[in-house]
């Protein structure tokens, strides 16, 4: 079952880009990612290109184990209501 999930998942070629066209078509995430590009480039002429790249890079691997956490979470609570309905 795990192999089979990790397939689905993390060993899916085609993920990111139906990830990416899911994103492109919600004007919220559109909106978001066009604020975020002004500010960053906003923030890398301030700090410099090298100590924005730094920074990009660490607050992007902080941001992807924060939201690795709530999923792992939330897949938590989803396994504990099915094995509490004995599914």
């Amino acid at each position: 079952m795990n192999d089979i999930l990790y397939t689905l998942f993390q060993d899916n070629i085609e993920l990111p880009g139906k990830i990416y066209e899911f994103c492109k078509e919600n004007p919220e995430f559109c909106r978001a990612e066009q604020e975020f590009e002004a500010i960053s480039e906003q923030n890398a002429k301030k700090l410099g290109w090298e100590l924005y790249l730094e920074f990009e890079g660490i607050q992007s691997w902080y941001m992807a184990n924060l939201v690795n956490a709530y999923y792992l979470f939330g897949l938590g609570l989803r396994q504990e209501v099915l094995a509490a309905l004995g599914v």
